[in-house]
């Protein structure tokens, strides 16, 4: 494994060493057992949820995953997954042991991982994560590691309630050296590009307001009919020989692989999605269609509400102003702004995060540090603008 050598002790006053080392498949069981211990029944990461999908993480050069051994007892896990040829790594899954928090084990475990994958390899230029909010905590430990803050992505899981999370971002010199300047963004979008440049030296990014044929919505997106394909080996086989055409080559998701396909009946439109049916969770893959972006935006928001999600989303790159206007033309509604999040071709494409709920918002719960706060408030001003404020104009 290429973790194999990121090995540490960690000496816990009154209690002795904690060995940070390489997960194994003996201890598969044991990590089980500690998201359990911490989320109860309702952790929905397949990950961790299936011994299928876990096995073949551990044993794959792909993953870096982490464990905490203390006298042969599971305290801490934390997984990176990584993307090689588009040079972008996500950090996911840390969790410790109530018993053990307040010793910087989550730190440690997500330092020592992302020094060899930046620095010590130089593997990856980007490296994401989504943090829960239901305590400040995880928001401070990304903080403390240079993470950036892009935004929250509301209600986005359904377990228990639902649940908001944050959006940080690890940038290395390398993303923004081959980061293409300048976005091209409408102005609703620009909020969010100048809560970005708070925390980091970026351009001034081009306005460019456009207007579409359902802008004013006076005239009623049309719905197109979709058959609902789910046959996973199928889906990925065949997603695989197919290439993103149209205005969906504009589309980023990473560490996505589709478990859904929706076709129209006449066979030129094809929709890949990933949804979870324990969380209520979904997002764009990839596909083509020759149809108008908010139709096909409105239409999938459509079955994916009627197939019991709770959340659906896009990425678009931020250069093609009449496609962030297509989304929110299909009340799309944006609440984060990847910088240098896609690569093609040697350029590393800011994105900009658009997303639909179908539930009644809810921030009860939520625990949200500085500029996320920010970020919740613009998402939350243009939510407004086009759900309920439209009604009135």
């Amino acid at each position: 494994m290429a973790v194999k050598y990121l090995t540490t002790k960690i000496n816990i006053p009154g209690k002795g060493d904690v060995l940070i080392r390489p997960a194994r498949l003996i201890d598969a069981r044991r990590i089980q057992v500690l998201y359990t211990e911490v989320y109860g029944s309702s952790y929905s990461v397949p990950i961790i949820t299936d011994p299928e999908k876990m096995k073949q993480a551990i044993e794959n050069d792909d993953y870096y995953w982490l464990v905490g051994d203390y006298n042969s007892k599971i305290i801490a896990s934390l997984v990176y997954s990584l993307d090689l040829k588009n040079r972008i790594s996500k950090a996911f899954g840390a969790v410790v042991s109530e018993e053990f928090r307040k010793n910087d084990i989550a730190y440690i475990m997500m330092k020592l991982i992302l020094d060899d994958i930046t620095q010590n390899q130089d593997l990856v230029d980007v490296i994401y994560a989504t943090t829960r909010t239901t305590s400040y905590a995880p928001q401070k430990l990304t903080e403390s590691l240079g993470f950036i803050k892009l935004g929250i992505f509301p209600n986005t899981h359904k377990v228990k309630e639902n649940e908001t999370h944050c959006f940080t971002v690890y940038l290395t010199e390398n993303a923004l050296k081959k980061r293409k300047k300048e976005p091209i963004i409408i102005p609703e979008i620009l909020p969010f590009y100048n809560l970005v440049l708070k925390q980091i030296k970026l351009e001034q990014a081009k306005i460019k307001d456009v207007k579409r044929q359902y802008s004013d919505h006076s005239i009623k997106i049309p719905i197109v009919d979709f058959e609902v394909i789910t046959a996973p080996i199928f889906i990925k086989r065949r997603f695989s020989k197919v290439k993103n055409k149209g205005w969906l080559k504009n589309t980023f998701m990473p560490f996505h692989e589709p478990n859904m396909l929706l076709i129209t009946p006449d066979g030129k439109t094809e929709i890949y999605l990933t949804y979870n049916s324990k969380d209520k969770y979904s997002v764009f893959v990839g596909g083509f269609t020759n149809l108008d972006p908010s139709v096909i935006l409105e239409s999938v928001a459509k079955k994916m509400r009627d197939l019991d999600m709770a959340y659906l989303e896009i990425l678009f790159d931020a250069y093609t102003p009449q496609l962030q206007r297509a989304a929110i033309d299909a009340r799309f509604i944006p609440s984060g702004y990847f910088v240098a999040g896609k690569y093609e071709n040697g350029v590393r494409y800011d994105c900009i995060v658009f997303s639909r709920t179908f539930d009644v918002l809810d921030f009860r719960n939520v625990k949200l540090s500085s500029i996320y706060r920010e970020f919740l408030k613009e998402y939350l001003k243009l939510w407004r603008e086009n759900y309920v404020e439209v009604v009135f104009k």
